[in-house]
């Protein structure tokens, strides 16, 4: 009887690791189309941003308005970097593969875009790897000018 409980537990765990990789694989090619199928939004909207960002920085000169224009430049940080985590994950799946993206998943989520970056050099795909790297400018660039301008705005209060 106990032999059959242990090739129970045995299978019941072979059938958990199972099922764990076919999720993940599900998950990966949902959300690949998922990536595919929203890009171009999150393109536009990154556009429409950067516009509003570029005014808003201007009005930003008045130190009454700094605190707001701060904190819709710190968002828009978070959509510049949604728009740079979808092109990593697609250039790193289309580049090398689901076990880098497996990879990068597990370099804290956000290690796809290093990845892909790096495959875009090693696979001589310069203009990829420059727009990956002007993302990741944008997205890190937006949140400290936006949190500088907040908290300027914050000790302008004081």
């Amino acid at each position: 009887m106990e032999i059959l409980e242990s090739i129970g537990g045995v299978l019941l765990g072979i059938a958990f690791f199972v099922g764990s990789i076919i999720a993940l694989i599900l998950f990966f090619t949902v959300g690949a189309t998922v990536g595919v199928t929203i890009l171009p939004f999150v393109s536009w909207l990154t556009g429409i941003l950067f516009a509003v960002n570029i005014i808003a920085l201007l009005i930003a000169i008045s130190r009454k308005t700094r605190g707001v224009v701060g904190i819709i430049i710190f968002l828009s940080s978070y959509v510049y970097g949604l728009q740079t985590w979808i092109i990593g994950l697609l250039v790193t799946l289309t580049l090398w593969g689901w076990i880098a993206v497996i990879i990068g998943l597990f370099i804290g989520g956000i290690g796809v875009v290093p990845i892909g970056m790096a495959a875009a050099i090693f696979n001589g795909r310069w203009s990829i790897f420059f727009v990956l790297l002007i993302n990741v400018i944008l997205t890190y660039g937006t949140r400290i000018i936006g949190g500088t301008l907040a908290e300027s705005a914050g000790r302008a209060n004081e």
